[in-house]
């Protein structure tokens, strides 16, 4: 019996050192660990278009967005534009040119541009609709104090001079 053991030790002994020794698993210099987590978080976040026409959403930290969920206050600030360093990366708004009214009424918001005609098919008339619909759907599900409503639980109806352009949800601009 003695061999036995002295062979199942002799046999056991090196893949114990080798297990602890750590498998011969080297160090590593620091790794991207990718993408921040996604969510909801509790600053204001404005949508802008950037020069490949994409929108993008900014953080405005020092606005908590409690504050900014009055219709009015969203499209003043995206009237205002993005910060001049935001412009310098290739940000621009569109809400530069016309007049808007909105309305909000539990998880629906109605935007009105009360003096320009919007087509749906057309590109830039789709990132001004995308920049309202975001940011207004960001600022309202955020001003949820429950904190259960998802941006794409508020649905915004965005219409013109020449009729209702759609009803949106945000993601129907990000894709």
């Amino acid at each position: 019996m003695r061999p036995a053991r002295r062979a199942v030790a002799a046999t056991l002994l090196p893949l114990v050192a080798a297990l602890s020794a750590g498998c011969g698993i080297r160090p590593t210099g620091v790794l991207d660990g990718g993408d921040a987590p996604s969510g909801l978080t509790k600053g204001m976040r404005l949508y802008f278009v950037s020069q490949t026409g994409r929108l993008e959403a900014v953080s405005r930290p020092d606005i908590p967005a409690y504050t900014a969920t009055e219709p009015a206050s969203i499209i003043k600030l995206l009237g205002a534009g993005p910060t001049e360093s935001e412009r310098a990366s290739g940000l621009t708004t569109l809400l530069y040119r016309g007049n808007y009214e909105a309305t909000v009424k539990g998880k629906s918001v109605t935007v009105r541009a009360t003096d320009e005609y919007l087509d749906a098919t057309d590109v830039g008339d789709r990132n001004l609709a995308g920049q309202l619909v975001c940011s207004m759907a960001r600022a309202q599900a955020v001003g949820d104090t429950t904190g259960t409503t998802r941006t794409d639980d508020i649905r915004v109806t965005v219409s013109s001079l020449n009729g209702r352009m759609g009803i949106f949800v945000c993601s129907d601009f990000l894709k």
